[in-house]
């Protein structure tokens, strides 16, 4: 957090936020090993995209849109082809800042990249 101030640091991120058909939200309990926020509940997943021609495409957000199949396969083990990019709904932009224990925290600009999916299960 100390660094975070200091300079100001931010970077890209999205949170994806997934319900079933009944509207239930799936929610996730972040590890006891995270730095951040250890053992929180949160929305289903949060994650970067990373900097790979697949995860920087801007039109029509399918950049984040690939990196959030990409970490709901690596997360929950949710293939792409359960939930195909056009299923994802950009919600909009959001600057977050938050201290996790005084020492770490975070310090994201979720740039369009907020994600809904709504899926038939």
């Amino acid at each position: 957090m100390e660094k975070i101030e200091a300079e100001n640091l931010l970077h890209r991120a999205f949170s994806v936020f997934l319900f079933n058909s009944k509207y239930e939200l799936l929610l996730q309990q972040r590890s006891a090993t995270k730095v951040t926020f250890p053992l929180v509940w949160t929305n289903t997943c949060c994650s970067h995209p990373l900097y790979r021609e697949s995860e920087l495409i801007e039109e029509n957000y399918l950049g984040v849109r690939n990196a959030a199949q990409r970490k709901l396969l690596d997360e929950l083990g949710i293939p792409a082809e359960d939930l195909p990019v056009d299923q994802f709904t950009p919600l909009g932009r959001i600057l977050y800042k938050a201290p996790s224990d005084g020492k770490w925290g975070e310090h994201e600009w979720k740039t369009d990249q907020l994600i809904s999916c709504l899926t038939a299960s």
